[in-house]
């Protein structure tokens, strides 16, 4: 399968991180001339290479898959576009693209403070109220804190509150302070939502006024582990605790301690606090990915439009308005704002007709999207592919789900708008080396009017078993880890014949690491266990060069090297985690807490690396320990020590030691030592 030439050079080493957005200061409306997608299959403009790459990339996809693509608002591509299925967090664009137009993108959420007149000494006498008013964003100084959150995350400050009202004259309230919530309805979550939401802290409870996410901060389990964060039953009450402490700590003395209750008859506000704008919640929900923004944000379109404050009222305004601008069909079912609900169901020219609706990259939902390889829930994928940079996208992952949609700015200054939805249970890991394919694509893509004129790619994507038996094999000096992507320059003759035998023969290879010598020119000491690599991307430059970009697959094990031919070959056979037993997701969540405390010590001390809140979204246990390997700061041996660990448990209990020790180093240096 030929692809056109891709822009930008291959670099070698990957590792992940975060790099922050800041906050849009203004959002452009959708203009009412553009049109949804057309319904009819057959308008589709016809570039039969990019038809053939992209019935690739559907051939390795799963059967319930549908794939839209625009360039410029004139559809290229379509795949089972009418296909209604589970979008999971790309519906957050919908979301988002109804708040902006329903509430306004300069809206802001107002939080009160209430109370009856104070005396003369300054004491008021009863309770108060903290009026919520629906703000998403409405945290503490302390958990800001906690949560590393620098000045680009947009929040709304309680503290901020507390001190207006400290300055305000009031030195005492008899009563207490009461969580007044009753702009929105009290359900904490949505109906039909699974109980693991909660266990898992995939969003915090809902309210018209939830402080800290509505989850309150307890104390570690153990000496200098992570401050630990604890849902909270009754989101006013809790916030209504909160604020009496921060009172407290100004000075100000209350009596009471703080509970739920509407404010009482005849108080008056004494101290507002309001959000950012909305256009900047809305970019924060987008770039991490935020379900309770969005949950919030559907509830708070609810009762502007008339309904109440419920998420039932919400979706049905959202789905109302859709429907009216033609961005939604019938086949269109929506159950919350976030995507969280498995009865959710979209179809891709649905997606994109929002996207294309919404005016492209700097239009309305466009300025939050992650920037593949930059920023977000996409800071850690796409790099050295020809997405990165290009593309702005909302990702969406549940168990059975992986989507993608949003934009690629293309070479030639063109914008494509795709959406790209994989439904199956479980999902395949593997689609998300699908997905790499796919940015690599229209990362690269060119129209045929104006032909790019370089040297093609190749890329095979038809589905392949694994290779069991004799192997050709890549000896490196560095580790490549299953789910992780390898970008090569190949300029021996050897292995440029591995790569052409590879792509000849829709093939994988191996790579293994190198414990002593050179990967060029041979007598080189090799590791007997390494990684079956997949390539997914090739560039040929006219001198017989090449530029992979290849995905580590499965754990493999060598029984035997045989005589280079020319390059090294190996009798090999993959060589899968064992089951790891009930108890592998406690050891997953102690590992990613220790490296969590490791990254964000090291990050004290300037160290380079990736953000200590680096989003860690694998469900596959095997995955998630390689995962977790390729994000701590080790060597190339002990990496490699922990890929030849006998299993996940193994690989964890090793893991943990190394970042136990690192942590130790680094504890030592900031104490001077």
């Amino acid at each position: 399968m030929r692809l056109r030439r891709a822009a930008g050079a291959l670099a070698l080493v990957l590792l992940p991180g975060v790099v922050a957005q800041g906050p849009a200061a203004a959002r452009a409306p959708a203009s009412p001339a553009r049109a949804a997608v057309p319904t009819q299959a057959g308008e589709v403009r016809d570039d039969p290479e990019l038809t053939a790459n992209l019935d690739a990339v559907l051939a390795a996809s799963p059967p319930d898959t549908c794939l839209t693509v625009l360039v410029d608002g004139t559809p290229v591509y379509r795949h089972d576009q009418d296909q209604p299925l589970v979008p999971a967090s790309t519906m957050k664009v919908i979301t988002a693209t109804a708040a902006l137009e329903v509430l306004g993108s300069g809206t802001r959420f107002e939080t009160a403070f209430v109370a009856p007149p104070a005396n003369a000494d300054g004491v008021v006498d009863g309770d108060v109220a903290l009026v919520g008013g629906g703000d998403p964003v409405l945290v503490t100084d302390g958990y800001r804190s906690v949560r590393r959150w620098g000045d680009d995350v947009a929040t709304t400050s309680l503290d901020e509150l507390a001190d207006q009202v400290a300055a305000s004259g009031i030195r005492g309230i008899s009563g207490r302070v009461l969580g007044d919530e009753r702009r929105y309805d009290s359900l904490r979550t949505v109906p039909g939502w699974p109980d693991r939401y909660a266990a898992q802290q995939q969003v915090g409870p809902l309210s018209a006024l939830g402080v800290d996410e509505g989850y309150e901060l307890a104390p570690p389990r153990e000496e200098s582990g992570p401050v630990r964060r604890v849902r909270a039953d009754d989101p006013a009450a809790s916030a209504a605790r909160t604020f009496t402490s921060l009172l407290r700590a100004r000075g100000v003395l209350v009596a009471g301690d703080g509970a739920s209750g509407p404010a009482p008859a005849g108080a008056s506000a004494v101290a507002t606090v309001t959000s950012p704008p909305l256009a900047d919640v809305v970019d924060r929900m987008l770039l991490t990915s935020d379900n309770r923004i969005a949950e919030q944000l559907t509830k708070e379109i609810g009762r502007r439009t008339g309904g109440g404050g419920t998420t039932a009222a919400g979706v049905a305004a959202i789905a109302a308005r859709s429907e009216e601008l033609g961005l939604t069909t019938a086949a269109t079912t929506l159950l919350d704002g976030s995507g969280l609900h498995p009865g959710n169901r979209v179809t891709c020219d649905g997606l994109a007709a929002v996207l294309h609706h919404g005016g492209g990259i700097e239009g309305m939902v466009g300025p939050g999207l992650p920037v593949a390889g930059k920023t977000g829930t996409l800071a850690t994928r796409f790099r050295g592919n020809p997405a990165e940079g290009r593309m702005h996208a909302k990702t969406g992952s549940l168990n059975q789900v992986s989507a993608l949609a949003g934009f690629v700015a293309l070479p030639e200054g063109e914008t494509a708008t795709f959406a790209y939805v994989a439904n199956q249970a479980p999902i395949d890991p593997s689609v998300r080396g699908v997905e790499d394919v796919l940015g690599a694509v229209l990362g690269s893509y060119v129209l045929p009017c104006r032909p790019s004129g370089g040297a093609e790619l190749v890329a095979p994507l038809a589905p392949y078993a694994s290779d069991v038996g004799t192997l050709s094999m890549f000896p490196l000096q560095s580790v490549l880890l299953p789910g992780a992507v390898l970008p090569l320059h190949v300029f021996e003759d050897r292995y440029r014949t591995l790569v052409d035998r590879c792509l000849a023969a829709d093939a994988d290879f191996g790579v293994v690491l190198i414990s002593r010598g050179s990967e060029v020119g041979g007598a080189d000491v090799r590791t007997d266990v390494g990684t079956r690599a997949r390539i997914v991307q090739a560039q040929q430059a006219p001198d017989g060069r090449w530029g992979i970009l290849a995905l580590g697959m499965e754990r493999l094990r060598v029984h035997r090297w045989l005589p280079d031919d020319p390059h090294p070959l190996a009798d090999a056979e993959d060589w899968p985690d064992p089951d790891p037993g009930p108890d592998v997701a406690g050891a997953l969540a102690g590992t990613e807490a220790r490296l969590r405390r490791v990254l964000a010590l090291r990050a004290e001390l300037g160290e380079p690396g990736p953000s200590p809140t680096v989003p860690v979204e694998v469900d596959d246990p095997s995955l998630a320990s390689f995962h977790l390997t390729a994000l701590a700061p080790l060597g190339d041996l002990d990496r490699h020590r922990c890929l030849a660990a006998a299993g996940i448990a193994d690989r964890l209990a090793r893991l943990d030691e190394l970042l136990d020790e690192e942590e130790s180093v680094c504890r030592a240096r900031l104490a001077g030592y």
